[in-house]
């Protein structure tokens, strides 16, 4: 595993390999799992641990992240990293510094404004690697899941869905995921919240 100093590398590593802060409400199996805003790769590597016959799909649009993260998961055949970030559309997006100070210089999130990074949808990404279903959507993309969510039409295609939230920078995040996800159970422990079906079964 390769941190880097003078960023948040120690804190995330801590939050998701020591504390297990994402062991919270996982599902009792997962096939298939998409981590977007995979960062350098730490929950990626959670999950390969957890579910090591499923298939990762660890999406990241940063660079700098994106390195490490290819890095940090090449031992790891089941995990495919991607360079792209999550969006509405399908198309090529700008990416800035967060506006969120705890992050520091290494939080990053994305704008419709044109610019170099690609960006892909959860339909794009299905239909591209042949998926039928993800049983597992981790979400952590620093306030964009207001404009995913708000165009969501796939979640009858999706088990369960762990998110933070990010109402403190982007006002409506939260109405969004809510109301896309409205026929999931929602949970809640620290900064994670959970959504998940009924009948998909859950580690508490």
């Amino acid at each position: 595993m390769s941190l880097r100093l003078d960023t948040t590398d120690m804190r995330v590593f801590d939050d998701v390999l020591v504390k297990e802060d994402y062991a919270f409400g996982l599902p009792s199996s997962a096939k298939v799992i998409v981590d977007a805003g995979a960062n350098i790769g730490m929950t990626s590597l959670f999950y390969a641990y957890k579910f090591p016959s499923a298939k990762i799909f660890a999406v990241e649009p940063e660079l700098s992240n994106f390195n490490m993260l290819r890095k940090n998961v090449r031992a790891y055949h089941n995990i495919l990293p991607i360079h792209a970030a999550l969006w509405h559309s399908e198309g090529r997006i700008s990416v800035s510094t967060s506006p969120d100070e705890a992050f520091g210089h290494w939080g990053f999130v994305v704008s419709a404004n044109p610019g170099d990074v690609s960006s892909i949808t959860i339909p794009s990404l299905m239909r591209d690697f042949g998926l039928d279903y993800i049983d597992l959507l981790k979400v952590n993309i620093e306030g964009s899941e207001k404009e995913v969510f708000e165009a969501c039409q796939w979640q009858d295609r999706i088990g369960s869905v762990v998110i933070e939230l990010h109402d403190h920078f982007k006002s409506g995040c939260t109405d969004a995921v809510n109301h896309a996800l409205r026929d999931f159970s929602r949970s809640a422990s620290g900064y994670l919240t959970w959504y998940r079906r009924e009948s998909h079964g859950a580690q508490v």
